[in-house]
Parts: structure tokens; C-alpha cells; sequence
């Protein structure tokens, strides 16, 4: 399977009715039984009863990652395919490799050219319509359950993208879409196309390639295209207290406690707490606890550090209550974990 090729099946019946009424693909719809009605109000009656491609109002990790072992998956978006108004429940990178597409969040219209992209949170009612057959739209897809594991490197970057993928992991109500006025790079070219190409062997894709050159992309954006940046949300500070908490906790887990805190962000106790309970969801006792236990998987992991190493350096002093605290989590010991080898989707 090549980047750019001829329109597939899918796409030519979706051109065939497009060019029969391109009105009715001009907004976006709720589902397939609304187009059904648009074209039959416009007089086109031979329309299937059912969607040719697969569309759903929540796309779920389970639609895309088929092997559990998979954390990013790369093909084309679908030329022709009407704009149909639908959340995910993953992270998604929409890159213009060529031409353009019209990017709709609710039933505001954005257009991308070529060389521009946006980054996509879990939740967000979008949808995208791109109408030439020289378009070609690259889908990035990356799950939000293994995130912080497979790319802690980027998360322990100190800008804006890595603050974004904080608030993504920890913030239960995140309504922000990042998009990029790029001119085409070719590095980012580069490495897009090697993500799609590794993506296109499917069962054989490598897990360990996909996430290199996804890393190497995201490094890529942060290092040279964060002046192209283009929230579409009106931040305030408070966008940026909750990730640089996290941050802190995380780079001071063998000794942080709630009164370092409380000094370094100018906040009561009963004010932190509060505020990382409305933020995030989560009590501060449970962050910290979900912090230390994700360092301990990627210590277990990566390194040959023994257990004793381990609990000391995630901030346990109890070799009891580590063990405890890591099977309550997931369900089997620290040592079970690292003699098994076994991914953890954290």
C-alpha cells in the first residue's frame, strides 16, 4: 500500500454521490440515516442504507488497535467520505500531506493546507471532509492508555505540547485542539511516511518502530514548529497549573510532599487538593500513588534496577506496601511483572 494511490472502492462511490450533490456534503452530519435523508430530500434515492466504511458517533482504541500490543497506527482518511460529527477515545494527529481538508470542530469550519496539522484530544466532536482526489490526509493514532509509558521522553519536555499531553492524561474535562500553520516540512514528511509504510504490514508492523518515529516527529514539532502553534482555546494560567504540578511531583518522587507543594504553587492544602480533585478527577493521594506506579513500570522495564532500587526510587519506604500498592494497580506483583515481561496498558 503506497501514501498516495488511486481512490479505492470506498472513495470512488463516495465521489460518485458527492459530485451528484455536493451541497449535502458541505455541512457535517450526526450519522449515515441523516445523509440518507439529505440526498433523498435533494432527489438522489440510490444511496446505500448503510455506511460503506465503518462510522460510529465514539470511536474507541478497540477499532483501531486491533493487537493490544499496538500503541500508533497511521493510514489515509478516506477522500469523499462525508463529514459525519463523531468523538474518540484516543489521540489523533490529522496531517495534510498533499492538497487540503476542511477540519470541523462542532460546526466550526478550519481549513488545513498543505503541510499543516492538528492534534486531536480524547472527547473533542469533530469531524473532516476533504474533497480532491490529489488530498491525501494521514491519520496518527495514538492510544491514551499507554501514553505516559510509550512516551514519557516527550512528557518530560518543559513547553506548551508536552504540557497539552499532561492535561490530556490527567484532566477530565481537556477541550483543547492544537493545530499547526506549517509549511511543509520534509523532516516531518520523512518521518509520516515511515509510520505509514511500517503501519501498512499490519500484523508485522513493529510496535517499537511506530513509537520511535512518532516520538521522532513529535520532538521534530517541538523542537522547530511551536511558533506555528494555533490553540483554538482561550487559555488562561490555570491551563498550565495542573501539568507543572504533575511535573513536580514527578520529578521529585523519592521526597515531594504535599507542604513542598503547597510553597511552590502558593496554595493552602485544602486549595491543592481541591483544585487537583477538580482538574484532573483524581485526589492528590491517588495522583501520587498512579505517578509513582507508572515510574515503576517503566523502571521495571528498562532497567535491571532491583526491587529494593525500585521501591526507593518511586518514593516507597515499605517493600510491603510497594508490592501491595503495584498488584492493587495491576493485578500482579513487581517481580511477577519483570519476570513475565508482559506489556502493562497504563
Amino acid at each position: 500500500m503506497r501514501l498516495s494511490e488511486g481512490l479505492g472502492e470506498e472513495e470512488q462511490l463516495y465521489k460518485s454521490l458527492y459530485a451528484r450533490c455536493p451541497e449535502v456534503w458541505e455541512e457535517p452530519v450526526e450519522d449515515w440515516a441523516g445523509l440518507v435523508r439529505r440526498c433523498h430530500k435533494a432527489g438522489i434515492n440510490d444511496i446505500p442504507n448503510e455506511a460503506p466504511s465503518m462510522m460510529g458517533s465514539v470511536l474507541t482504541e478497540d477499532d483501531f488497535f486491533t493487537e493490544n500490543f499496538k500503541e500508533v497506527v497511521c493510514f489515509n482518511n478516506l477522500r469523499y467520505c462525508p463529514p459525519f460529527l463523531h468523538k474518540l477515545e484516543f489521540i489523533k494527529i490529522i496531517y495534510v500531506w498533499s492538497g487540503s481538508v476542511t477540519v470541523y470542530l462542532d460546526n466550526v469550519k478550519y481549513e488545513l493546507l498543505s503541510g499543516n496539522f492538528c492534534i486531536i484530544t480524547p472527547g473533542i466532536r469533530h469531524t473532516v471532509f476533504s474533497r480532491h482526489d490529489e488530498d491525501v490526509i494521514i491519520n496518527i493514532l495514538m492510544r491514551i492508555s499507554s501514553f505516559a509509558n510509550a512516551f514519557s521522553g516527550i512528557l518530560m519536555e518543559q513547553n506548551i505540547l508536552a504540557d497539552f499531553f499532561w492535561k490530556i492524561l490527567y484532566t477530565k474535562h481537556s477541550n483543547r485542539v492544537l493545530m499547526f500553520g506549517c509549511n511543509n516540512d520534509p523532516k516531518l514528511d520523512r518521518w509520516v511516511e515511515r509510520m505509514f509504510d511500517e503501519s501498512a504490514r499490519q500484523q508485522a508492523a513493529s510496535n517499537l518502530l511506530m513509537k520511535s518515529y512518532a516520538m521522532i516527529f513529535l520532538g521534530i514539532v517541538m523542537r522547530e514548529h511551536l511558533p506555528q502553534l494555533q490553540l483554538k482555546e482561550e487559555l488562561t494560567d490555570e491551563v498550565y497549573v495542573l501539568p507543572a504540578i504533575i511535573q513536580a511531583i514527578r520529578q521529585n518522587l523519592k521526597s515531594i510532599t504535599l507542604e513542598e507543594l503547597t510553597r511552590q504553587f502558593g496554595m493552602s492544602e485544602s486549595e491543592l487538593k481541591r483544585y487537583i480533585v477538580r482538574e484532573s478527577g483524581y485526589t492528590y493521594r491517588y495522583l501520587l500513588r498512579d505517578l509513582r506506579l507508572r515510574r515503576a513500570v517503566e523502571l521495571l522495564r528498562n532497567t535491571n534496577l532491583s526491587m529494593e532500587r525500585i521501591m526507593e526510587e518511586t518514593g516507597y519506604s515499605n517493600m510491603n506496601n510497594f508490592y501491595r500498592s503495584f498488584k492493587e494497580h495491576f493485578g500482579q506483583t513487581p517481580l511477577e511483572f519483570r519476570k513475565n515481561g508482559e506489556e502493562i496498558l497504563i
